[in-house]
């Protein structure tokens, strides 16, 4: 063999195995690790939605000596739970299968040893005051509503604006319906309250909006719009704060709604402004009705009535409050609304929610009262009721 041939098969094997040394080299530059001698157990992973409805929860806590899962269950009031320990494997993977389950958007968290924390393995998380939570999804015909279906999307995002009550940085939670980034169009804009103990993140994450708009919007039962979901917690709040020690109103008209008129394309006047809220967020719509009964022509009061002190503060300190409501030509529509007996219980009684629509007729103040029942919240002072809610509330704003 000649000497030029011997060079071009040295050179041959040396290429080979420069390729057999880069094939084995990972995506981030580094050799990757000889297989192992035997399969290893498969990580937890976040729930896995069964066919059956049944779900599948699966926590690696290998030195864990108890987790419980921490399950949010539909009654009494948010976020009430049930607990049920689960089950360690020999790979320290904790699991558990629950249901089958009614078609909802669920809550849960993980209780190991003591310390509740949310599914570190699922993305869908919600952080409260107290505690964090993580959410999954059983589908079926009843959560069409609220589904990531396969229709137009709009955009959801976090919005920092500066407080001129506050004097500091805050934030809010908005969305922008399918197609504002590619029209000059200008969009209502509706104002939605979080309840107590929550922030802005509640109704987008614990509640769907987005995905609960989108739907509307593709079905044509709402119109497109704007939802601003801004964090009520200026200052200390409570169900029995009387109407004109509530300062949330000054934040919503001398901050947040001016950042957002000047900043998103926005239809102008209070005719094409809409605001709710549920429970404590309910009494801060209520107050911002009646401090200026000339800023929203739309305003929905979800499960929270008035308390006893909180009517005859109005009626022996303030009846010009409820007059000036009485008499405003502003406002198109006041929407109140309760869940199940359990809601009703919890956000005041039936003889305060019979107080309060008492006292609006007696002023003349006119309302839409719907019962829980007739919009499908047939439960306590929960997620669901409030998601109900908004189903049927934003098809009747704008039109």
């Amino acid at each position: 063999m000649s000497s030029k041939k011997k060079i071009s098969i040295a050179l041959s094997l040396i290429t080979c195995a420069a390729v057999v040394a880069l094939l084995a080299v990972g995506s981030a530059g580094m050799a990757t690790a000889a297989p192992a001698a035997k399969p290893m157990a498969m990580p937890a992973s976040a729930p896995t939605v069964n066919s059956d409805r049944t779900v599948t929860f699966t926590l690696r806590a290998p030195q864990a000596t108890q987790v419980i899962l921490n399950w949010q269950n539909m009654v009494g009031r948010s976020p009430a739970t049930d607990p049920y320990p689960m089950t360690k494997d020999a790979n320290g993977v904790w699991t558990i299968t629950i249901g089958p389950l009614d078609p909802n958007w669920y809550g849960y968290g993980f209780i190991v040893d003591g310390v509740r924390i949310a599914d570190p393995a699922n993305r869908d998380i919600w952080s409260g005051a107290t505690s964090a939570w993580s959410n999954v999804f059983v589908p079926g015909p009843a959560a069409d509503f609220m589904a990531d279906a396969a229709v137009p999307h709009g955009a959801w995002g976090t919005v920092r604006y500066f407080s001129n009550l506050t004097q500091t940085e805050r934030q809010m939670q908005v969305y922008t319906p399918p197609g504002y980034n590619r029209d000059n169009r200008v969009y209502p804009v509706f104002y939605l309250l979080h309840g107590g103990g929550g922030n802005d993140t509640d109704w987008p994450v614990n509640m769907r909006t987005n995905y609960i708009m989108d739907n509307l919007i593709a079905q044509k039962k709402a119109v497109p719009m704007i939802v601003v979901m801004p964090d009520t917690n200026v200052a200390p709040f409570g169900i029995n704060t009387l109407v004109m020690q509530d300062v949330f109103p000054q934040e919503l008209l001398g901050s947040i709604v001016p950042y957002i008129e000047q900043n998103y394309r926005t239809a102008p006047g209070a005719q094409n402004r809409a605001l709710a809220g549920l429970s404590m967020g309910n009494a801060h719509a209520r107050n911002t009705l009646l401090q200026d009964p000339s800023a929203f022509a739309y305003i929905g009061l979800y499960s929270l009535v008035m308390p006893q002190v909180f009517r005859d503060d109005l009626v022996q300190n303030h009846p010009d409050l409820l007059i000036n409501v009485a008499n405003s030509k502003v406002t198109k529509l006041l929407w109140i609304s309760m869940g199940g007996p359990d809601d009703v219980n919890l956000s005041g009684g039936a003889a305060d929610l019979a107080g309060t629509l008492a006292l609006l007729d007696q002023y003349g103040i006119k309302y839409t009262y719907v019962p829980g029942a007739q919009i499908g919240a047939n439960y306590g002072h929960v997620w669901d009721t409030w998601r109900k809610h908004l189903y049927n509330f934003a098809p009747l704003l704008f039109k």
